[in-house]
């Protein structure tokens, strides 16, 4: 798994690569949040899947912070009380029942881009010990507007401003601006934790130097 951090006017853009694929996070200039993967292969059935393993545990410990966040309601800086936690949970505010399945365990958001019935969807699956990034095309359907995508492509949008889950584009903006405290498992000054050098033991080919 190779990390590349690169900064611009409006923020931080993180790839992680792994085999042919490459997993992305940034903030565009129009201020919302994009997550996509890009393939050097053709991306076959409309569907593609990136897992985030503990080969960088600073990475996975953020996916877990999300998944965290989103299942416990947890926004703000400041706990929502119980009653305002059932709004979402007992009256689907904020479409959390299709955003949150606790029995399969996923995370699911509609790219904001365009209309849900047309758009990219994200799934994110927890697993015992990884994360299982699920992204998806679907057909287009005439009067709709086109989400973005190729047969190498497939990006997801996180609207800060009118998305269909507000307010979870929160969780997602928190775990953006901690990106910055993750770095390559290939740098010579990459701090090597415990739980990266038990996987080290199962998967000894991914800690060889390229």
């Amino acid at each position: 798994m190779k990390i590349t951090k690169n900064k611009d006017d409006f923020g931080l853009t993180v790839n992680v690569e792994e085999d042919k694929d490459i997993f992305g996070i940034t903030f565009g200039g129009n201020l919302d949040l994009y997550w996509y993967i890009h393939s050097n292969e053709e991306i076959k059935d409309k569907h593609k899947v990136f897992r985030i393993t503990k080969e960088n545990y600073k990475l996975y410990e953020l996916f877990e912070i999300l998944y965290r966040d989103i299942e416990r309601i947890n926004l703000f800086d400041e706990e929502l009380s119980d009653e305002e936690k059932d709004r979402f949970r007992k009256y689907d505010n904020a479409n959390y029942k299709e955003l949150f399945n606790p029995k399969d365990k996923t995370i699911t958001w509609y790219s904001d881009e365009t209309a849900k019935r047309v758009g990219n969807y994200l799934v994110i699956k927890k697993k015992d010990d990884s994360f299982e990034l699920n992204f998806h095309t679907q057909d287009h359907i005439d009067g709709y507007d086109r989400d973005f995508n190729n047969a190498y492509y497939i990006p997801i949008r996180f609207r800060n401003s009118g998305s269909r889950y507000t307010p979870f584009n929160c969780a997602f903006m928190r775990m953006y601006n901690r990106l910055d405290e993750i770095d390559d498992v290939n740098d010579m000054c990459h701090q090597l934790h415990m739980e990266e050098y038990l996987y080290h033991l199962d998967h000894p080919k991914v800690f060889v130097k390229k």
